[in-house]
């Protein structure tokens, strides 16, 4: 294995991970609007349009993402610094931290974003079941 391989593990890996992050909130979100169809039905039944049906969905994605960014960014600063010690350390090679803020950022909110526009399809869903069906089957 040269250096150039070494180089580019640590992007693939956070892609990688993006993507794992990227399904999970939107098997959250599906299974979350299935079993909350019947939240869902009463909130169309009081007054609800379809917009804010969907802008609901679209809110309960940017939390949990806000909440695991704000969770996940400070634990994977901490785990990488770890990692990448143990790695200098065994080269025998100086640990320079180098943390970069505005590129973090950027990527904080590209994932709000995607986060939301990917709620788009669960809030559709949502927003198709007819309140009075699903309210009459409880």
């Amino acid at each position: 294995m040269n250096f150039g391989q070494v180089q580019d593990l640590p992007l693939l890996l956070g892609l990688s991970l993006g993507v794992v992050a990227l399904l999970t909130i939107v098997h959250l979100l599906l299974t979350s609007v299935r079993r909350r169809r019947r939240d869902l039905a009463v909130l169309r039944a009081v007054g609800f349009t379809p917009g804010q049906v969907q802008a609901t969905v679209a809110r309960q994605a940017a939390t949990l993402t806000a909440l695991a960014l704000i969770l996940g960014i400070p634990a994977g600063l901490v785990c990488g610094r770890l990692a990448w010690q143990v790695f200098a350390d065994q080269l025998g090679i100086l640990a320079v931290l180098v943390i970069p803020l505005l590129w973090l950022a950027v990527m904080a909110a590209g994932a709000l974003a995607l986060a939301i526009i990917v709620a788009a399809a669960p809030g559709r869903s949502a927003t198709r079941t007819r309140p009075a069906e699903v309210l009459r089957a409880e």
